[in-house]
């Protein structure tokens, strides 16, 4: 990520606990490799905090960039979503609508750019406007709500785009579906190792090259009927010693026994 060199900026008097997060958020700036971007007087120091974290989320997609900028920017832009609900006289629910916001914000940091030090406040005012618009629809589909100039909000989210708690449940999915096929692959290659030389070869044959039963049988000098007999039996025995092992039964050992010759 590219940033300019850190410039001191005076900071407004703030509560300990808000000093706090702002030492962490800076020492995170600076473990992700990214020096500060704006230099500003006063309060403005705060917004420019707010804009390098979520530059920083943007670039890194790293979520203690993100943790950190819901710590430090969602106070403020709570106050600010509760005071637009209030001038309007709407009944919704202020932290509802941050969530709705935050979510926005994760789930679409290309549309940010850095561009000033109140980026992200203005930005995350827009959001926050948007989600407003679409509670008061969902309540009052026909009422006609103006917050703000219609090309000073944002397109709604795209629905087309995968929520983030359904994006990990799949992903988890995934995982969990490739771990449960490893142990079956894992079964299968021992219960393989356990049929005679002879199943093996045949299976191998049929089932990995593909070869039909008459030309493989031609080769190994037996019938097709005979051969497909042969596949059958193997087949059963495995997936019966297969069921064993996944069901905490061990198949008994055999001595393989030797391949026929190919003639």
């Amino acid at each position: 990520m590219t940033c300019s060199p850190s410039h001191p900026t005076r900071r407004a008097p703030s509560s300990p606990a808000r000093e706090r997060i702002r030492s962490q958020s800076e020492a995170l700036l600076r473990r992700l490799g990214c020096a500060r971007l704006f230099s500003e007087d006063g309060g403005g120091a705060d917004d420019a905090l707010a804009t390098e974290l979520m530059e920083a989320f943007r670039a890194t997609r790293d979520p203690l960039a993100f943790d950190a900028l819901v710590r430090w920017a969602g106070p403020q832009l709570r106050a600010r979503i509760r005071a637009r609900l209030r001038r309007i006289g709407a009944g919704l629910d202020v932290d509802e609508v941050l969530q709705d916001t935050f979510v926005n914000v994760y789930r679409y940091p290309d549309r940010f750019a850095a561009a000033r030090a109140g980026a992200f406040a203005a930005w995350s005012s827009t959001i926050s406007d948007n989600a407003i618009r679409r509670l008061l629809r969902t309540r009052r589909r026909d009422a006609d709500v103006a917050l703000r100039d219609p090309e000073l909000l944002q397109a709604r989210a795209d629905q087309r785009t995968a929520e983030p708690g359904r994006v990990a449940a799949a992903r988890e999915d995934c995982a969990a579906a490739a771990a449960a096929f490893q142990v079956v692959l894992q079964a299968y290659l021992a219960c393989f190792q356990l049929l005679s030389e002879r199943e093996q070869f045949v299976l191998q044959m049929v089932e990995v090259r593909g070869m039909r039963y008459a030309a493989l049988g031609e080769v190994l000098g037996v019938r097709a009927d005979a051969l497909k007999m042969v596949v059958f039996r193997a087949r059963k025995r495995l997936h019966e010693r297969i069921s064993q092992v996944l069901t905490g039964s061990a198949p008994s050992a055999r001595t393989p026994g030797r391949r026929r010759a190919v003639a």
